[in-house]
């Protein structure tokens, strides 16, 4: 008797269990990798007193004037402090003598020309500014002030504070490594062009910085079991990721190989289309994930379980479903026909005005029609119908 299909989340549930993080080590903040420890600020934000302005640091004012200019403070130069009755022309971002009790005015409020110029004699201040415009050191970030958590992204927001508040290294998860292997004597052969494996390499690039190595397997037994040791032994393999031989045929050897000698392995069926057919199991510790054969299949699954895999991996928060992921709401662009099985539907997105969602254009998407992949920018989960007009949630890629 055949078993029952796993649900989309189970299949997740069982194959997010043999997921670890990748280990960490202190490194140079770089952006693509985690932090794996709270990160605070080492040094003060800003690091010393400074101006906001391009103006005139004067001492404390009554009213308006006319002031000695005694000197210039470029960004970078020492720090001068006006005696009574004097100013120096100050820049955005020089320094001001710390705690210093008086103002920048801004060039606009003088009779100085904003821009640049020789060092004017005299400056006449037409107007008071309403505020002092001097940036106190740590107004912003202060020492020992924590900046991020751990699971955090290094994106370029994070890494510009980061350096900003002295944090140049950090403990963070090392970048993975991932084997991506394409099955099959007829892409050993020529056959058939070996879409899947650039593709799925492709897809791994783009969840951020990895290791990749990429190679193809015929369908002898041996001959995988073989690359697998390599992938694991001299590639230090973090992931293993598999595409075609998963269902239980005659030559298809993954499954054959994997339910045989390897660990904790399940293959079976998934109540989604396309790409029913999934399977994973641990070579010598290491996941592998062994998606199926049509490219279709094989791109709807790894947006699936390859992205929140290397999620998890990376040392991300672990998503809670398949589909813990942004999403929007959408308008169908067409009528999207109910399915007994979910539909895993690549779909056209149309960002002018209100987010439009339509199936690629031609007959109804198969596992095999990777030539209606082009201009999809992310999927719905199709069960119920949805009539061209009304809403359906979308999955960016």
């Amino acid at each position: 008797m055949t078993p029952a299909p796993l649900s989309i989340q189970e299949y997740f549930d069982r194959l997010s269990g043999i997921l670890r993080p990748v280990a960490a080590d202190i490194a140079p903040v770089s952006a693509g990798r985690v932090l794996a420890e709270p990160v605070s600020a080492r040094m003060a934000i800003p690091p010393g007193d400074n101006s906001a302005m391009d103006g005139f640091l004067t001492p404390p004012l009554d009213g308006p004037c006319t002031l000695k200019v005694i000197g210039d403070v470029p960004a970078g130069s020492p720090a001068r402090t006006p005696r009574p009755g004097t100013a120096v022309r100050i820049m955005t971002g020089a320094a001001v003598p710390t705690g210093f009790d008086g103002m920048v005015v801004p060039v606009e409020n003088t009779d100085v020309s904003p821009g640049p110029g020789p060092l004017p004699a005299t400056v006449t201040i037409h107007t008071l500014p309403a505020r002092d415009h001097i940036r106190r050191r740590g107004s912003h970030v202060v020492p020992g002030q924590q900046l991020a958590e751990p699971a955090t992204l290094v994106d370029a927001a994070l890494l510009a504070t980061l350096l900003s508040a002295g944090v140049d290294t950090a403990p963070q998860h090392r970048i993975p490594r991932v084997t991506v292997i394409a099955t099959g004597a007829e892409l050993v052969s020529g056959q058939l062009p070996d879409s899947n494996g650039p593709m799925l390499e492709a897809l791994v690039s783009a969840t951020g910085p990895a290791h990749i190595t990429r190679l193809r397997c015929g369908d002898d037994p041996t001959e995988l079991a073989r690359v697998l040791d390599d992938a694991v032994t001299t590639s230090a393999s973090d992931l293993i990721v598999t595409s075609g031989g998963v269902s239980a045929g005659a030559f298809d050897v993954v499954h054959t190989v994997l339910s045989q000698r390897g660990e904790r392995a399940w293959f079976g069926h998934v109540a989604q289309r396309p790409g029913a057919p999934q399977g994973h199991a641990l070579w010598q510790g290491a996941p592998v994930l062994c998606l199926p054969g049509n490219p279709v299949a094989a791109f709807v699954s790894a947006h699936l379980y390859l992205s929140p895999a290397l999620r998890i991996l990376r040392g991300l928060p672990r998503p809670a479903s398949a589909i813990d992921r942004p999403a929007l709401r959408a308008i169908a662009g067409a009528d999207f026909p109910a399915s007994p099985t979910p539909l895993i539907q690549p779909c056209v997105l149309d960002l002018a005005g209100a987010v439009t969602a339509s199936p690629p254009p031609g007959p109804r998407m198969r596992s095999h029609h990777v030539g209606a992949l082009p201009g999809t920018g992310g999927f719905a989960v199709i069960t119920d119908p949805v009539a061209a007009g009304e809403t359906l949630t979308i999955y960016p890629y």
